[in-house]
């Protein structure tokens, strides 16, 4: 099986509730023939052009295992799904594999208390 990515922009006027319906919906296509890694929606953005008449788009991106069935059956869907404006699934090669390997493993650095952060304008120097 194959990794791949498919990023999806859905329409800004869908309701939470919608977004996550439609989110629900594309992850059990995923889960019907494939292995589903991760689904992150990444809330409204405004798109670098209009598309459909929108100026602004919920980006969602999906990372799963599978073949190439299941993306023409993902694509099939998000043309088929009103609330889909705009979509790309692309596969990962090894290096693209390793690199999202190394980055969900990667130990994000750890912020100090409140209590030990310098106020701004203060004369404490951290170097």
């Amino acid at each position: 099986m194959n990794t791949y990515e498919s990023i999806f922009i859905l329409k800004p006027t869908l309701s939470d509730e919608d977004v996550q319906k439609t989110v629900n919906k594309l992850e059990g296509i995923v889960k019907q023939s494939g292995e589903l890694i991760s689904a992150e929606n990444w809330g409204k953005k405004k798109l670098a052009y209009e598309v459909m008449k929108e100026k602004k788009g919920i980006y969602v991106l999906l990372r799963f295992l599978g073949k190439g069935e299941l993306v023409l059956e993902l694509e099939k869907n998000y043309r088929f799904d009103d609330s889909v404006i705009k979509f790309l699934t692309v596969k990962l090669d090894k290096k693209g594999v390793e690199l999202l390997k190394k980055r969900e493993t990667a130990i994000l650095p750890i912020l100090p208390p409140k209590s030990e952060v310098p106020k701004e304008g203060g004369s404490e120097n951290t170097q």
